[in-house]
């Protein structure tokens, strides 16, 4: 940081010995005596003493503080170094760091020493108890003459963002079904493009694309044929994370907007980077509401987890609203996931449009009667999924103490400067590493 930047004080910890100098100079012009000379002699030379070691200490030491990494999961280590140099050629002999992180949990606080013309480096380390983005910084650093006369306090302002993503966990219980698009799997619906696989033959009608037409079929009926397509589950997948305030319950880690985001975050890195390779979209309302259009690969993932670890409760929004604004631009043929501790029966209505199109709406419920403070009763919950169940969309429901089990690594990538042994040439390399 630039030491322009620094603002640097120095201020006496009290007046009564500059009061009690000012009283001892009266006694001496009022009745002169060896002993108010000594006195006020001594006073002035701790006093002088004081001053200049705390001037000493505002001038010459300084502080650093640097972040070892700001890519950050639930439940990870915060590190953090701090260095403390006095080029000056008396001690400190403390240096009290203040500070004024916002990060839940975690606090950089700490006394240290350092002698003369001494350069100290310490770790701190503090768990990342809950995702989201937090600040570290700003701080200040107090130190004092070994007298106690002055206090000097240097204000660093500099302050670094870091973004605690959320913790994927494992699902086990949770299965996805399929909507239905163009594709390889027999159905009985057929499909109005071309696919990779022929679902029949019928004859040809007005209208028909001629690239359709099955030309050795149409000799042997001797009559234009042309081929049907079948429709096969689509890979495609959304989620749909209700962040509207009014309906949330619990507190802190435990509350249900955590457990949508545990959840949301869990799908998706299930399905967007795994094996299964499926296009994973998100949807969430809230203070900072968001929309990712599906994606494949673990760069998806990561936007993913980027946009839930932001996401807060807020907005004027509620699901159903959020619903049937979004359910055109939702497509066809997707496997839509709503998670949500709302249990307000309206928003059901809007996913029958989706269910027309050939989506497959599925319902995680968050049990807002568990958390605490509860919101909502059991008896609206159930028949939540009563309305669900007639109307044929899987629901599922999630308590407060679910035990998710972490994840024990996702992959991503991340750039750093190499250099090349030999010839001391510096290149920026990709690597790989999981967390």
């Amino acid at each position: 940081m630039e030491p322009s930047a620094i603002t640097r004080r120095l201020h006496p910890t009290s007046y009564w010995p500059f009061i009690a100098w000012a009283g001892l100079f009266a006694m001496q012009l009022i009745s002169p005596s060896r002993a108010w000379s000594w006195l006020l002699v001594g006073l002035s030379v701790l006093l002088g003493i004081g001053y200049y070691w705390a001037r000493l200490l505002r001038d010459r030491v300084t502080a650093e503080r640097r972040a070892l990494g700001t890519w950050v999961v639930a439940g990870d280590r915060l590190r953090e170094e701090f260095t403390l140099t006095n080029p000056s050629w008396l001690p400190v002999l403390s240096a009290q760091v203040c500070d004024g992180s916002a990060v839940p949990g975690y606090s950089a606080d700490r006394v240290e020493t350092a002698s003369a013309g001494e350069q100290r480096t310490w770790t701190i380390t503090g768990t990342c108890q809950r995702r989201g983005v937090f600040r570290l910084g700003p701080w200040n650093l107090r130190m004092g003459d070994p007298l106690g006369f002055f206090e000097v306090t240097q204000h660093y302002p500099q302050t670094t963002t870091i973004m605690v993503y959320p913790r994927a966990s494992v699902l086990p219980g949770l299965q996805l079904p399929r909507g239905r698009a163009p594709g390889s799997a027999a159905v009985s619906q057929r499909a109005n493009e071309d696919t990779i696989t022929v679902g029949g033959l019928r004859p040809y009608a007005r209208g028909d694309s001629l690239r359709r037409i099955h030309w050795r079929a149409s000799a042997h009926h001797d009559q234009l044929m042309v081929r049907e397509f079948e429709r096969e589950p689509s890979g495609d997948l959304w989620l749909v994370v209700d962040m509207d305030a009014a309906v949330q319950a619990g507190r802190d880690a435990e509350a249900t907007q955590e457990y949508a985001v545990i959840l949301a975050a869990s799908l998706a890195a299930r399905y967007a980077a795994s094996g299964e390779r499926r296009a994973v979209g998100l949807l969430v309302s809230g203070r900072e509401p968001a929309v990712l259009p599906p994606a494949r690969g673990g760069a998806q993932l990561w936007r993913i987890l980027e946009a839930l670890a932001r996401a807060e409760p807020g907005g004027d929004k509620p699901l159903p609203v959020l619903l049937a604004d979004a359910g055109p631009s939702l497509g066809s043929g997707r496997t839509v996931v709503v998670i949500t501790p709302s249990q307000d029966a309206a928003w059901v209505a809007p996913l029958l449009p989706l269910l027309a199109r050939g989506d497959a709406p599925t319902a995680v419920l968050l049990d807002a009667t568990t958390f605490d403070p509860p919101a909502g009763d059991r008896e609206t919950l159930l028949g939540l999924r009563g309305l669900l169940a007639q109307q044929r969309i899987p629901s599922y429901v999630v308590a407060q103490g679910f035990p998710f089990r972490p994840v024990e690594r996702i992959k991503r990538q991340r750039q750093e400067l190499k250099t090349l042994p030999g010839f001391g040439r510096v290149v920026q390399v990709n690597v790989e590493e999981e967390v």
